[in-house]
């Protein structure tokens, strides 16, 4: 293995050690503390969304909810795009989708401990994000090879029937 891939290797673990740990570090937070960081990207969003947008409230509503599911998107972005570019087994794949459903769980547990409580629901949202953008980054992934070797096979001389 050249020394550039392992130090791209590294770094791309490092980015995503850095995305748990921003994840992690917003749970360790008390209950007021975080309200007021969710508070103050509700009054960031009000300003932003039009009022005559349909999905106002709701966003305003579930400012908490809809940061975890896009922080474990990113996650599973990442994981899948390391997955892809360094690993490329099948097995690495299904193991990621544990390893997303462990960080879920872990996520919610450091909420036990920092008094904020836990919420198998909040394990379910977490996981969907990161399960979401996962499994289409793998889809997409799988669908360009598949239009890949069928164009390899048409160029090769093969018909389609």
């Amino acid at each position: 293995m050249s020394k550039r891939r392992i130090i791209s290797e590294i770094a791309f673990v490092a980015v995503i050690i850095l995305t748990l740990s921003f994840i992690f570090s917003r749970s360790v937070k008390t209950k007021e503390q975080s309200s007021a960081e969710s508070d103050a990207v509700g009054e960031v969003l009000e300003e932003i969304i039009p009022d005559e947008a349909p999905e106002k409230d709701f966003i305003l509503q579930n400012v908490r909810k809809i940061a975890h599911f896009f922080e474990f998107s990113i996650l599973g972005a990442e994981i899948a795009a390391y997955i892809l570019i360094f690993r490329r087994r099948l097995s690495y794949a299904l193991l990621s989708f544990g390893a997303g459903a462990f960080f879920a769980l872990a996520d919610e547990t450091i909420q036990i401990f920092s008094e904020r409580g836990s919420s198998v629901a909040d394990v379910w949202l977490d996981f969907s994000g990161f399960f979401l953008v996962e499994s289409l980054i793998y889809l997409v992934f799988l669908l360009v090879c598949f239009i890949r070797k069928r164009a390899k096979k048409s160029v090769g001389g093969e018909v389609d029937g």
